[in-house]
């Protein structure tokens, strides 16, 4: 978080497509900096800052935001030495401080860190984030009565800093308070779904607790998460550097659905269906979105745009089917759809099951019988 300013540049394709003329060059260099930096491009951003300083030396924002280049790079000293040098040019900011207390943080250099960090406080106590930070020192020390102060402080200033909640979690569970840790959990989760550790810290709460169920339901998405995890950042950052590929969208909706964030997914499925209409899987994928949603007129819609774009998507012939019967309704249209999707892919055991199911709504227990005959054959050869 940056509080000098709160100007982010996100620049699409070339540097030559912005209007730059009427900017100073050390603007110039700043922004590309920012574009870099926001492309995690971060020694092309260190470039740039440095460009923008030569030209401009008595910037402390400069400084700071090549402070926080370096310490992506974990390059711990320069990041430090740029961050004094904000500093030297403006005392009494708070997010130099922070920066510094997070570097030595990260270095396990405990002492200056909660120094840095209550400097930060001193100039801005009404900053959540240095708050975190102590927090963050006094658990890794053990000791937690001042972790929880620290935790609870944020969350006054922050009721949603889902970070300072899922800290204040892992000292309840350290303190073997339980029930408070499971709730601290749970509300880290309401705030951010796909949050890894506390998904794991849930699920090692409840395998202490002998709550064997809720363990391996929580296990069991932390493993999706940690799965995920890499490749969240890896499409994230793909549609940031190619910002007109649909397909990069439709990824990114895939990992976002996976990891329950259906929102995310919903928007990232419609920005790929806006680049390219007739992308068929995207329609599909935005159909499943819904689907999982229970929201089964939406999910039907995308699903007949998929079949528009593409007529022989056989999984979405199925899904179709798989809707009209979980609603009751037009169960004519969806054993025309199972039927379709069988004849289109006749070795899909769970479109075989589809189609069984929607017999036997309708009463036609020959075919309902030779569906389930074929189900069960062609799960045997998976």
């Amino acid at each position: 978080m940056l509080k000098y300013f709160a100007l982010f540049i996100f620049l699409s394709g070339a540097f030559g497509n912005t209007v730059l003329s009427d900017i100073s060059t050390p603007e110039k260099h700043y922004q590309r900096a920012n574009t870099y930096h926001n492309l995690g491009e971060f020694e092309q951003a260190i470039s740039e800052y440095k460009k923008a300083i030569a030209l401009d030396p008595n910037s402390p924002i400069l400084y700071n935001r090549l402070g926080v280049a370096y310490s992506e790079l974990k390059q711990y000293d320069a990041a430090l030495e740029a961050y004094q040098k904000a500093l030297e040019l403006s005392p009494m900011t708070a997010e130099p401080h922070y920066n510094i207390g997070i570097v030595y943080l990260k270095k396990g250099t405990f002492a200056r860190a909660i120094e840095a960090f209550k400097r930060a406080i001193a100039i801005d106590p009404e900053w959540a984030d240095p708050y975190t930070g102590l927090g963050e020192v006094h658990l890794k020390q053990g000791d937690f009565e001042r972790a929880a102060r620290a935790y609870k402080k944020t969350v006054r200033l922050n009721p949603k800093n889902a970070g300072a909640i899922l800290g204040l979690g892992k000292v309840y569970a350290r303190q073997r308070h339980l029930d408070e840790a499971i709730a601290a959990f749970e509300k880290t989760i309401e705030i951010q779904v796909d949050n890894t550790e506390a998904h794991y810290q849930l699920a090692q709460i409840y395998i202490k607790r002998g709550e064997k169920e809720k363990a391996a339901a929580a296990m069991a998405f932390f493993r999706v998460l940690r799965q995920t995890d890499p490749l969240l950042e890896k499409a994230e950052m793909w549609v940031k550097k190619h910002p007109d590929d649909a397909r990069g969208y439709n990824n990114l909706g895939i990992v976002y659905l996976a990891r329950r964030r259906f929102e995310d997914a919903v928007a990232n499925y419609k920005h790929a269906i806006s680049l390219a209409p007739n992308l068929a899987t995207a329609h599909y994928n935005l159909g499943h979105a819904y689907h999982k949603q229970e929201k089964i007129d939406l999910a039907i819609v995308a699903y007949q745009q998929a079949l528009a774009a593409d007529t022989d998507l056989a999984i979405a012939h199925n899904n179709i089917a798989v809707c009209y019967t979980e609603s009751q309704v037009d169960l004519d249209k969806a054993l025309s759809h199972a039927r379709t999707a069988v004849r289109l892919a006749p070795t899909e055991a769970n479109y075989w099951d589809t189609l069984s199911q929607v017999c036997d709504a309708l009463g036609l227990e020959n075919e309902a019988r030779r569906a389930r005959e074929k189900q069960k054959k062609y799960s045997n050869n998976e």
